[in-house]
C-alpha cells in the first residue's frame, strides 16, 4: 500500500502554511481570524456531524473499549509524567502536562487510519473504526479540559487545596465549542433525531475544510514557533505516540483480551497513526505547548511514512 500517498499531502499542506506566514502572505492577525474560524465553526461542525451520523456496532464487549483506551490512557499518563516532572520551563504546570499528554496520545483516526483501513481491510471495519473515533475525542478532549479547568481553579484561589468545582468545570466545559459539538452531536445519535437535509448539507459543507484549515494554521504557526528548544519532547511524543502505543494496544488486545486478529488488526492500526492535528486547536485554546504540539504533530506523520508500514508488516496485511 502507498502510505506516502495519504501521508505527503497531510505535510505539504502544513507547510504551505509555513511558507505563507515565513514570507509575510500571511500576517500573524490574518491567522489568528483563520484559526478563529477553523476552532469556532468548521471543526465543530465537522465533529458534530461525523459524530451524530457515526454507525455503532452492535454487541462489542468492554474488552473492545478497554484494549485500546486503557493503553491511551496509560500512554496519556505517562506523558503528562514526562512533562510534570521533567520539563524545564514547565514542570509542575498542570495544564500544561495535560496538554502534552493529549498530543502523545491523540490519534489521526479520521484522515490517516481510515483510509489505511479501509485500503487493507475492506469496508468490514467501518463500524469498528467509527466505535473508536466515536469516543476517542471526546474522552480525550474532555480529561485535558478537566484537568485544566481544575489546574486553573487552584491556581486563582490556592486556600481551595484539592477542591474541585464540578459546576465551574461544566461551565467552562460546555463553553469548548470542540467538546460541545462532540457531545451534542453524540446526543442527537443516541436519541435517534433526524437532522433536517437543508441543515445537514450545511454542516457537511462548513465541516469539509476543517481537517485542511487546520493543518494549514498549524504550519503557519510553526513560523512563530520555536520548535527547536522542544525537540526532545517532540521526538519523546512522537515516539510515544507511533511505537509504544501501539505496543501496548497489541499486547492488550491479542494477548490480555484475547480479541480477534480483526479486531487487534484495527486497533493497533489506529493506534499508530500519527499525531492528530486537532490536539493543536487544544494547545492553542490553552495557551500551552502549542510549539510543542505543532511540532509533534508534523514530526509524527513524517515518521509515520516509515512506522505505518512497519506496524502493517508486522500484522500480516
Amino acid at each position: 500500500m502507498n502510505i506516502i500517498a495519504i501521508i505527503s499531502p497531510l505535510v505539504l499542506i502544513a507547510a504551505l502554511g509555513f511558507i505563507c506566514t515565513k514570507t509575510a502572505f500571511l500576517t500573524k492577525n490574518q491567522l489568528e481570524a483563520l484559526s478563529k474560524f477553523t476552532f469556532q465553526l468548521s471543526i465543530p461542525a465537522f465533529l458534530f456531524y461525523q459524530m451524530a451520523n457515526a454507525k455503532f456496532a452492535d454487541n462489542l464487549e468492554p474488552q473492545f473499549f478497554a484494549a485500546f483506551y486503557l493503553p491511551v490512557l496509560s500512554c496519556y499518563l505517562l506523558a503528562w509524567l514526562a512533562n510534570y516532572y521533567f520539563h524545564c520551563d514547565k514542570k509542575r504546570n498542570s495544564t500544561a502536562s495535560a496538554v502534552f499528554a493529549l498530543g502523545s496520545s491523540y490519534s489521526n483516526t479520521v484522515i490517516v487510519g481510515l483510509p489505511v483501513l479501509l485500503m487493507t481491510l475492506g469496508e468490514q471495519v467501518i463500524a469498528i473504526i467509527f466505535l473508536i473515533i466515536t469516543f476517542h475525542s471526546a474522552m480525550l478532549f474532555t480529561l485535558t479540559s478537566a484537568i485544566a479547568i481544575k489546574s486553573n481553579k487552584l491556581q486563582v484561589n490556592s486556600k481551595i487545596k484539592g477542591r474541585f468545582h464540578w459546576l465551574n468545570s461544566l461551565k467552562q466545559t460546555f463553553n469548548n465549542p470542540l467538546i460541545l459539538s462532540i457531545l451534542i452531536g453524540l446526543l442527537v445519535n443516541v436519541l435517534g433525531i433526524t437532522i433536517p437535509e437543508i441543515l445537514s448539507n450545511s454542516l457537511l459543507l462548513l465541516g469539509k475544510p476543517a481537517i485542511t484549515l487546520a493543518l494549514f494554521s498549524l504550519g503557519a504557526s510553526l513560523a512563530f514557533y520555536q520548535v527547536r528548544s522542544e525537540i526532545n519532547f517532540i521526538l519523546f511524543a512522537s515516539m510515544l505516540k507511533l511505537v509504544i502505543l501501539p505496543i501496548f494496544v497489541y499486547v492488550a488486545a491479542q494477548h490480555i483480551f484475547g480479541l480477534s486478529i480483526l479486531t487487534v488488526q484495527v486497533l493497533v492500526v489506529l493506534s499508530a497513526c500519527p499525531i492528530g492535528v486537532n490536539a493543536y486547536l487544544i494547545a492553542k485554546q490553552q495557551g500551552e505547548h502549542q510549539e510543542t504540539v505543532a511540532g509533534s504533530v508534523v514530526m509524527s506523520t513524517m515518521l509515520s511514512i516509515v512506522t505505518i508500514p512497519a506496524w502493517l508488516y508486522f500484522l500480516g496485511l
